[in-house]
């Protein structure tokens, strides 16, 4: 890997932004966390086990050494050698970065690379604990560390976030100005629990035979093993078992019911009668329509299963199976028919396109929903809806400056706006491609991206402009009337008010109650302020991914001034910085508007 970089790219340009970006963004970094865990899990597994394998113990035995130094020198080696690895990508970068003269991207932040190079030396060193703990009961310690970990997604799952027990929170990075601040805590407590580990170790090893192959023969070695089995499969299945039994109590209880058309399987419960009586008979009619739309070659049976649970969104597609919710049995069957097409034209997207349209998700994430959004509204149409959607998206396009290229990279976009706003976003841009291309357009480019010699390797604008090329489409055209129609809409709304945030402030009156966030609210041009207004916090989960909580907020009226206050429950929140988003609902019944993201520190 250096080899390359080192041939490959122009040394005298690297920045140090780009380099920190991965190991220096705010908030947690899991994913490096985990990836670190391996390597040194690899390492620890390989320091004793190998010589009770391999029989090579007895001659380390019979040297005029001492086990405590035998112990303790491998537990050395190992610690220098992880330093060494781990930070070599510090040392390059800094040669790199002396070449570059620019004042600004060629800066070393040296307490920045000195507190890194510190943190990621302490959790070499807990880590490695941890293996030399767990490598004593060889594989049966990678279950208990799996057992370890669920444990820790339960945690963050009952109370929002597992604390100081979870050793990925080394990896929670807050800043104090251009100071980079450790979580102490969860340091000083992992430290503390690594030396026990050490301590125990030492005695678990020493008192093992040289049997090759086993754990050892005495009465530790043999009940240890067997009690962290038990516990672990206890853990892993129990936790399990809790999440089935759940699902299986919740299907016992509920009478399902089938319902079958030519190209539908309908499964629901016995209470939604009504409301899928209500569907049914346009599903097929709908059906024909999209598949008109795309010029879909091969129509798929789908499965709907509309069972399902959930808060967060009315559909879900995979490939030829659709999960909706029905909320209530009541006559609204355009928004249900809606949904169904939506998600049917996902499962179009994925058959036309041979599942190369998910491939390359991160690149096309706002056409994905957009082009859904486009052809439901086409089938079931909306327009107070969709004129509240456009509307919304294009006062977000204007205020927050979306470029087209942040939309055609979905971590980008997710990491600076609100990830609702492709749906409404996309449905424009959709909408645009339609005008400069044709409706054809649609169900061409889904094949185009399909086809077995489309090129490979393409993202984000050279994506778009490759594949737009190939059906003689320029995505110059479409970006031109995307804009014009965006703007067109802010020239001349129709409805709507869309207030700004200022003077935001976040306080707390001590460390056990909620963190407040207030702002000032100035209303726009037409002077109506919404009456709704929410707060969306970024969830800092290091291990189970769930949805950001959106909390609602208090409107106060002072006069001719306004602002608006939040609570936030500190479970929310790990560490002293958070990301959030501030946002309202701009008109009744529309989608909601969010600002960008900022960040926030706890004082």
């Amino acid at each position: 890997y250096y080899i390359t970089e080192l041939a490959t790219r122009r040394i005298d340009e690297e920045s140090y932004i780009s380099w920190c970006d991965d190991y220096c963004r705010v908030g947690s970094n899991s994913d490096i966390a985990l990836f670190t865990i391996l390597i040194i899990l690899i390492a620890a597994y390989n320091l004793f086990p190998r010589e009770f394998d391999d029989s090579t113990i007895d001659f380390i035995r019979s040297l005029p050494v001492k086990l405590p130094v035998i112990f303790l020198s491998k537990v050395f080696a190992a610690w220098i050698m992880l330093f060494g690895l781990i930070n070599l990508d510090h040392l390059i970068q800094n040669g790199l970065l002396s070449l570059n003269t620019q004042s600004l991207t060629g800066k070393n932040y040296w307490q920045v690379d000195l507190t890194l190079l510190l943190r990621n030396f302490l959790f070499a060193m807990v880590v490695i604990a941890h293996g030399i703990f767990l490598s004593w009961f060889r594989t049966i310690g990678l279950i208990i560390y799996c057992a370890y970990l669920i444990a820790l997604i339960w945690l963050e799952n009952q109370f929002g976030f597992s604390g100081i027990y979870n050793v990925l929170g080394f990896f929670d990075n807050e800043y104090s100005g251009q100071q980079l601040v450790l979580n102490w805590n969860v340091i000083g407590f992992h430290l503390v629990v690594a030396f026990v580990l050490y301590f125990i170790s030492y005695f678990l090893w020493t008192n093992t035979d040289s049997k090759p192959r086993t754990p050892g023969s005495g009465k530790i070695a043999k009940i240890l093993p067997v009690l962290g089995v038990i516990f672990s499969f206890i853990l892993v299945v129990g936790f399990l078992a809790t999440m089935v039994g759940n699902s299986a109590n919740d299907a016992m209880l509920r009478n399902i019911q089938a319902e079958n058309t030519e190209h539908y399987s309908f499964t629901y419960n016995a209470e939604d009668t009504r409301a899928i009586n209500l569907l049914i008979p346009y599903v097929e009619q709908d059906y024909a329509e999209l598949a008109e739309l795309l010029g879909v070659t091969t129509l798929p049976r789908i499965q709907a299963d509309m069972t399902s649970e959930s808060e967060h969104a009315l559909g879900l597609a995979s490939w030829k199976k659709i999960r909706m919710v029905i909320r209530s049995p009541a006559d609204v069957d355009p928004l249900y028919r809606r949904v169904l097409s939506h998600e049917t034209a996902h499962v179009f997207q994925s058959t036309e396109s041979n599942r190369k349209l998910g491939e390359y998700a991160n690149s096309t994430g706002f056409f994905v929903e957009g082009m859904a959004q486009y052809v439901s509204f086409s089938v079931v149409p909306d327009d107070i809806s969709r004129d509240s959607n456009w509307l919304v998206s294009a006062i977000a396009w204007q205020r927050q400056n979306i470029k087209f290229a942040e939309m055609a990279n979905r971590t980008v976009f997710d990491a600076l706006y609100d990830g609702e706003l492709l749906y409404g976003i996309g449905d424009i841009w959709v909408h645009a491609m339609v005008e400069a291309c044709g409706i054809e357009s649609l169900g061409n480019f889904l094949r185009g991206i399909g086809r077995d010699n489309a090129p490979p390797n393409l993202s984000g604008v050279s994506f778009w402009r490759t594949h737009l090329q190939h059906i003689d489409c320029e995505l110059a055209l479409v970006n031109n009337r995307w804009r014009q129609i965006m703007q067109d809409l802010i020239d001349n709304p129709t409805q709507g008010s869309f207030p700004e945030f200022e003077n935001v402030v976040i306080s707390r009156e001590s460390d056990s109650s909620p963190i407040t966030v207030s702002a000032d609210i100035v209303p726009d041009k037409s002077g109506q302020l919404p009456e709704v207004y929410y707060l969306k916090v970024k969830s800092e989960t290091r291990l189970a991914s769930v949805v950001s909580p959106i909390l609602a907020g208090r409107l106060k009226r002072e006069g001719a001034r306004a602002s608006v206050e939040f609570f936030i429950q500190p479970q929310l929140i790990s560490g002293r910085q958070f990301r959030y988003q501030l946002g309202f609902i701009p008109m009744p019944d529309s989608r909601h508007y969010f600002n960008k993201w900022r960040t926030g520190s706890i004082p």
